[in-house]
């Protein structure tokens, strides 16, 4: 029995871990859907620069050059790069001549996220092992002049929540006018033509690309697979300098007797208020003080930019968040096992016997005040351990190129 060799090629870190687990389950299920008569052969090669290249055009190039020299059938190129087409989404982009194919991997959001990779693969290999276009619902063929039109009919649905665009020369030289006489009306170009040149180059090169039809869903799964790609439990427990200062804090303001009136009456919306001002504050704290937020550069693309920023304040929220649980969990545990009710009367004017919801009212409070001082704490972090958890290995490259960009224009 012959052998294909379908060769993969992911981004190191959570790309690579993800492609490690599948692997192992490509080979009988490309036999079953696409295929019997062969022998399905993955091999895996990690490679930085798949993760780090911004202008996919160029990703492309470098994938057909990778499938030319390790002698591969079929190549899968799994980048955590974001990719648009438009305002939508791209999940996948394919080259049936060259038997290559670009995945997204933060367009399938969050779970069941293993299942949709392997989906794809079996999707995007069967397309191009296939070579037809006449294997495509007649529902799902637009080139990009017909997907103009077909989106300002029809809405994106659960039950076809994806869409594919077939790419033709004639659309991309109806594209170059369309951009040439857009060009001409408004002389002054901007950053946002530079980035959708950068994003859309691809059909230079791609016949096939799969899209997520709604925008809203499609940002919505981005930004989620994003955050997901930075894996932040990863820093659930890295910010101990953090927990140190804000443990440190809540203990000493027990001290004081304000601190316990105002638990017992304040309103639950001034908690809310209180925790979310605590936690807001810290993640801000956080940025500025360890320069996360990625500023406006020649080299830098403005959309992907505030996607890069999104993605950090979330997932620095989410780790700022479960500290604060974490902190909650441990002062509720210490107040309730080592205040007497007798000192917790005695320390306000309740004039009762306290209930278990003024011991979490006066955590609740301590927790935030602590929260607010864990801030300190924040300053003193290693930044490349605070970068490190922020940022996924595709933005940690893309900072030090914009950063390395940003010296040279200073030295010149």
């Amino acid at each position: 029995m012959n052998t294909i060799k379908l060769g993969l090629i992911p981004s190191p870190s959570h790309p690579a871990d993800l492609t490690s687990k599948i692997v192992d389950d490509l080979p009988d299920m490309l036999a079953d859907q696409v295929d019997d008569h062969f022998t399905w052969k993955p091999e895996i090669l990690v490679d930085p620069l798949v993760g780090s290249a911004e202008h996919m055009n160029r990703l492309m190039d470098k994938v057909i050059n990778i499938k030319k020299k390790n002698n591969w059938d079929y190549v899968i190129c799994l980048t955590d790069l974001p990719q648009f087409m438009e305002k939508h989404i791209i999940m996948a982009d394919i080259n049936r001549d060259q038997k290559v194919a670009l995945v997204s991997i933060p367009s399938f959001g969050l779970f069941p996220i293993k299942t949709r990779i392997k989906r794809t693969i079996k999707q995007v290999t069967k397309e191009m092992y296939l070579d037809s276009e006449e294997e495509t619902d007649s529902k799902t063929k637009h080139t990009r002049k017909s997907f103009r039109k077909h989106k300002k009919q029809t809405q994106a649905s659960i039950r076809w929540p994806i869409q594919r665009v077939f790419i033709n020369k004639d659309a991309s030289l109806e594209k170059k006018q369309e951009d040439a006489d857009s060009k001409d009306i408004h002389k002054e170009a901007d950053h946002t033509n530079q980035e959708e040149e950068t994003q859309e180059n691809t059909e230079k090169q791609s016949d096939v690309r799969h899209i997520i039809q709604s925008k809203a869903i499609g940002q919505l799964r981005i930004l989620a697979g994003m955050v997901y790609s930075n894996q932040p439990w990863k820093g659930f427990f890295s910010f101990k300098k953090v927990l140190m200062f804000a443990f440190g804090t809540g203990v000493y303001i027990t001290i004081f007797p304000t601190p316990w009136e105002l638990s017992t009456i304040y309103s639950i919306s001034r908690f809310i208020t209180l925790m979310a001002a605590a936690i807001i504050a810290l993640v801000a704290w956080m940025i500025f003080a360890h320069n996360l937020w990625e500023k406006p550069t020649k080299k830098g693309d403005k959309r992907l930019r505030k996607l890069y920023n999104i993605t950090t304040v979330s997932t620095l929220g989410i780790i700022v968040l479960f500290n604060y649980i974490l902190l909650f969990c441990i002062f509720l545990a210490t107040l309730y096992l080592f205040v007497p009710q007798d000192l917790f009367q005695f320390s306000t004017d309740i004039g009762k016997d306290p209930a278990f919801k003024y011991y979490v009212q006066l955590t609740w409070l301590i927790a935030s005040l602590g929260t607010l001082a864990g801030s300190i704490g924040a300053t003193s972090e290693d930044e490349t351990t605070i970068r490190e958890i922020t940022y996924s290995y595709r933005q940690i490259n893309r900072y030090y190129e914009i950063q390395d960009d940003s010296e040279t224009e200073k030295s010149s």
